[in-house]
């Protein structure tokens, strides 16, 4: 029997003792099946019964909710049931026993309901990401984004271009086939009109992808200074445990240390970089230039000084907060506009610096949530928009459709309509079981 076509099942909750569990079932035998092993399966769709699993022989295996879903109008597409159980370990154990030995039903792979949602049109990709990105939010921008990309929003304004970049190809290729016709004169400059405006349409979009990437993937700070300036103690101080070693000898850290916190709803990956100095060793090397280059790719750069002149040391880096730490040791503060005074001893300060941390991130933040979250969809865009500005050029009308097809063929690819089968099994792979 082909994978395909037979009744998939999993549990949708996590596994370990709890009050309930939630197993799906999805298949063209989802309803028989389960009502074989049921005392009061639901008559109709969309209805819940009070029901009993048992084995074959009629042992009661635990009392349920038992809840129908007819094909189309399931989350699959196909006919589902689903079942909420007793959160038992051994409950579960008994009901995937009886499940394993049908031979038309076989546990579900990592987002095998998800893509099953795909491949029956009840999802498009960017909706299956938001999926994936929903499930692994940890933080409350992160929901909104990705409940924001569930919604549609993205797609929805990408496929708008989709569908008229489809109606100018359509315009191409009447040129072209009824040059005998009587075509409006002023189609062809129309249509080049039309291809400007997509063009920056599609740059508006990728204006906001690195901020729906940060938000997906946690805005970078980087944490720098000379040695023993307090960055480790610092990054230790916010993380509730000792992540970073901290020692009186200058050069502890020589690698990349990260940290994630949730900073009141915002994803902040802080890490932990060696201190700035002429190296005393290749591996301390290793580790300054990687500090260096964070830096560079980071969205904010905590900057640990301890003298004046240590400010004009760092004038190069970029998106930087200036922070003097151990206040405890040293008895006083650092008297300076925009130099923050903490104390990872004490916590001194820590509040007002994360703050402020916060403040420039949500500056960095739009206020709309529809917009890229992902390098597969900037890729995609890019591409697109590189062969309508390829079109631009001078040459015969044959290869100026060419161009327009390829850039709607590589926007079709945001939506999966062509050639995805390669990026299919990567993407449902980071789903869990169940999803």
């Amino acid at each position: 029997m082909n994978k395909k076509t037979k009744t998939i099942f999993a549990l949708s909750t996590a596994r370990g003792k709890a009050a309930l569990a939630l197993i799906r079932i999805s298949g063209p035998h989802s309803y028989e099946l389960i009502k074989k092993i049921s005392t009061n399966m639901p008559k109709t769709p969309n209805m819940a019964t009070l029901n009993e699993i048992k084995t074959e022989k009629g042992m009661t295996i635990d009392q349920t909710i038992t809840t129908f879903y007819k094909s189309p109008k399931s989350f699959t597409g196909e006919d589902m049931v689903e079942i909420a159980s007793h959160g038992s370990n051994a409950v579960i154990k008994k009901i995937f026993e009886i499940f394993s030995k049908k031979k038309e039903m076989c546990l579900a792979t990592p987002g095998e309901f998800t893509r099953r949602a795909f491949e029956n049109n009840k999802l498009d990709l960017t909706q299956v990401e938001a999926i994936a990105d929903l499930v692994d939010a940890e933080t409350e921008i992160q929901r909104r984004q990705a409940i924001s990309h569930l919604s549609g929003s993205f797609f929805k304004s990408s496929k708008k271009i989709f569908n008229e970049l489809k109606g100018i190809l359509a315009n191409i290729e009447a040129v072209i086939d009824f040059t005998d016709e009587d075509l409006p004169d002023d189609l062809m400059i129309t249509i080049k009109e039309q291809i400007e405006n997509i063009i920056h349409r599609i740059n508006t979009i990728l204006e906001g992808s690195s901020f729906g990437i940060s938000i997906r993937e946690g805005f970078l700070v980087s944490i720098l200074g000379k040695p023993n300036t307090g960055k480790s103690s610092f990054i230790n101080n916010i993380s509730g445990k000792d992540v970073s070693i901290v020692t009186n000898q200058p050069g502890t850290t020589r690698d990349l240390i990260e940290s994630f916190l949730d900073l009141d709803g915002y994803p902040v990956k802080f890490i932990d970089t060696a201190g700035i100095r002429n190296p005393v060793d290749l591996v301390e090397k290793i580790g300054v230039d990687k500090a260096l280059l964070v830096a560079k790719e980071a969205d904010i750069n905590l900057v640990f000084i301890e003298k004046e002149k240590d400010i004009d040391f760092f004038k190069d880096i970029k998106n930087t907060i200036f922070v003097r730490s151990k206040q405890d040791l040293f008895g006083d503060v650092f008297q300076r506009d925009g130099v923050y005074n903490i104390s990872a001893k004490s916590n001194f300060g820590i509040k007002e610096l994360l703050s402020t941390l916060k403040e420039k991130i949500y500056d960095k933040v739009p206020l709309e949530m529809g917009y890229v979250s992902r390098e597969r969809h900037v890729k995609c865009l890019n591409l697109s928009k590189k062969h309508l500005e390829e079109s631009k050029q001078e040459k015969n009308i044959d290869l100026f459709a060419e161009d327009v097809r390829l850039s709607l063929r590589n926007l079709s690819s945001l939506f999966g309509n062509v050639d995805i089968e390669d990026i299919l099994d990567i993407i449902f792979s980071d789903f869990c079981i169940g999803k």
